[in-house]
């Protein structure tokens, strides 16, 4: 079991004591009984705090090879599944590339079919297929070699639109769709058989070059997977119609009859390397390869110039491309998935947010949604773990800081809301076995500001906090009385009592001392508050102890002989009271006959001798006078020099 949760379980269990203990002997006056229970407390507190330390995970080393030469982390920084991401879905919520306006490709192909392997290239791995030809009789077929087949090709896509994305929003995987143009032709065509041929038609035995020259319409379809941010992988679809001339007299001149029209079909798969990734309007440059099938089905041949009823075109070929492209730039969902798997949970679930706002209908929205769920799945528990560190480290108010925003993202998870609950019990725990401590050493302000604090997150704080508010109250008690405020300090007692009926014995203690203190005083006690409080004093102190001696109650039956004959008092107050309410009038009406300069009998005369009169340079100069009348209104301060009136106030 956890040495935290046995402390935990210890704690409450002695709180329990404590509580049964006291309401079994509660009023009872056995000192002794009181101070075996506080020297439990005291006896048990160094263990509670020695098992309340905070258990965290301390830092792992790492693991080591050859002599610590090599170093491997036990935990790894990334979150699981960080290398698939980064291989196959580093741009998940990538913004899609939506046009495509034109892409251009320049190759060199070759009709024919392949032999050998492509790790021995040579002058037979691609030939001529004589079976591609048909002919309408039994003639001499045209033979091509190796340098008879080979050609240039120029392609052009134009318009390519990502179609799926406007209709499904599809994001992962740009799908466009266009028109393409291809023209091909050949560099050195064979020539034809026409002295075999001319035998048996005259009309095919013309001089010539089989040199295929193809113009294809095509529909094409790019499917585009960009794993990284700078480059992509592209595959190419496209079918279409074909026209075609068979025959060139010479170089770059080509008969318009015969002539031809079919069917083509093409695959090509490439890279595209972007040569600008930042930028909205960017450019790529790469490289294809690619595969063609032309069936020239159809002849047209009025003149009949030739044998050929159809044939067939395999081609082979590579091609640089260059191309413009808008979209596909990385999003604020690739960002905070970024964040995600460097484990910073709670900017990934900012960023993925703001991805959602900014991208309503991606296509992969759910996925965005499903990294926010575990985002606010594992935010608590690394905010626990950073508590936890700063508690190893000392720091329990940041660690009570970071516990208690953890709470505030617990979502319907039991498991992290009781450990964090926990981790903050433990806390109040250990804070209020401090605050009890301080209460033993006499430090009542600082023991009731913690139970304070631990109020402000705990009910054991809230159920304490009187009580120790008590113990401030007793607290100032005790400093009157030691400054010989007695009456002070009797008040403070029985707000301390009022407060917490455990403090009686505290109390009664304190309040006997007083009695005492108070009886000593007794003797000068002349006012008749002061012969009243010592009367009360002495009174309560002979209560308390059963008795205060002799001496104290000598002194006692004195002071109650002084009152007697102060009976008086009370009335010669009253009488005093009224003549001076009298006076204070006098003075209101003859203020305003006050002018300046008048001199100190004149004033006299008029207002009577000053409540109080104060004499310059520190009482030693008559000639400069400061006298003070209180009266209903407030205060008349009349300022004199050389005897004479120079300057009236009211206050």
């Amino acid at each position: 079991m956890d040495i935290n949760l046995l402390t935990i379980i210890y704690s409450k269990k002695l709180a329990r004591f404590n509580t049964l203990f006291l309401e079994k002997y509660h009023g009872d006056q056995n000192f002794l009984i009181m101070e075996f229970v506080k020297k439990l407390n005291r006896a048990f507190l160094p263990l509670l705090l020695l098992f309340s330390t905070p258990l965290v995970a301390q830092d792992k080393e790492p693991k080591t090879f050859l002599f610590g030469l090599i170093k491997l982390d036990r935990e790894s920084e990334f979150e699981d599944g960080y290398w698939i991401n980064k291989w196959f879905y580093t741009r998940e919520f990538a913004a899609p590339v939506n046009i495509i306006p034109i892409e251009f490709r320049y190759g060199i192909g070759v009709n024919g079919k392949t032999t050998g392997s492509a790790s021995n290239l040579d002058n037979e791995s691609f030939k001529d297929d004589p079976k591609k030809i048909s002919y309408d009789s039994d003639v001499t077929p045209i033979s091509q070699g190796i340098r008879n087949i080979w050609g240039p090709s120029i392609e052009i896509d134009v318009g390519l639109i990502n179609i799926p994305h406007y209709i499904v929003g599809t994001s992962w995987l740009n799908v466009m769709s266009g028109i393409s143009y291809r023209n091909s032709t050949l560099y050195a065509p064979a020539k034809v058989p026409y002295e075999d041929w001319s035998t048996i038609n005259s009309s095919w035995g013309d001089t010539a070059y089989f040199s295929p020259k193809l113009n294809e319409y095509l529909l094409t379809t790019h499917l585009q997977y960009q794993p990284f941010n700078n480059w992509y992988l592209n595959f190419r679809y496209s079918y279409g119609l074909s026209w075609a001339r068979f025959y060139s007299l010479e170089a770059d001149t080509w008969e318009s009859s015969p002539s031809g029209r079919g069917t083509s079909a093409a695959g090509a798969a490439g890279i595209r390397f972007i040569i600008d990734p930042g930028k909205s309007n960017r450019f790529t440059v790469g490289l294809d390869f690619r595969y063609s099938y032309t069936k020239i089905h159809t002849i047209k041949d009025p003149l009949e110039l030739t044998p050929i009823n159809r044939f067939d075109l395999s081609n082979y070929g590579l091609y640089f491309t260059l191309s413009a492209f808008y979209g596909g730039n990385k999003t604020s969902g690739d960002r905070a998935k970024r964040h995600y798997y460097r484990k910073d949970y709670i900017e990934a679930l900012k960023t993925f947010r703001t991805f959602i706002a900014e991208y309503p209908s991606h296509s992969n929205l759910h996925r965005a949604k499903k990294y926010i769920q575990d985002c606010e799945f594992k935010i608590p528990y690394v905010l626990m773990e950073q508590g936890l560190v700063l508690e190893r480290k000392g720091k329990t108010q940041k660690a009570l800081n970071k516990y208690q925003y953890a709470l505030t993202k617990v979502r319907n998870d039991t498991i992290i809301d009781e450990m964090l609950s926990g981790r903050i019990n433990q806390i109040a725990l250990l804070w209020m076995i401090e605050a009890e401590k301080l209460l033993h050493e006499g430090k009542y302000v600082r023991a009731y500001n913690l139970v304070k604090l631990v109020s402000e997150f705990s009910n054991e704080g809230k159920r304490e906090i009187q009580r120790f508010k008590s113990w401030v109250i007793l607290g100032e008690g005790k400093q009157y009385q030691e400054l010989g405020f007695i009456g002070r300090a009797m008040q403070k007692y029985t707000e301390a009592l009022e407060m917490n009926a455990d403090l009686i014995y505290e109390v009664k203690s304190l309040q006997y001392k007083a009695g005492i203190q108070m009886a000593k005083l007794a003797t000068k006690a002349d006012e008749f508050e002061e012969i009243q409080l010592a009367i009360y004093a002495l009174e309560y102190a002979r209560d308390l102890a059963g008795g205060i001696g002799e001496r104290n109650e000598k002194l006692l039956f004195d002071l109650n002989k002084k009152l007697e004959s102060n009976d008086n008092y009370k009335i010669r107050k009253i009488i005093d009271y009224k003549m001076n309410l009298g006076r204070l009038d006098v003075l209101s009406t003859r203020s305003k006959n006050l002018a300046i300069g008048q001199t100190l009998p004149e004033v006299e005369s008029l207002l009577g001798s000053p409540h109080e009169k104060i004499l310059g340079k520190s009482g030693q100069n008559e000639e400069e006078q400061l006298w003070i009348y209180f009266t209903k209104a407030g205060s008349l301060y009349l300022t004199f020099d050389k005897y004479q009136l120079f300057k009236i106030e009211k206050l």
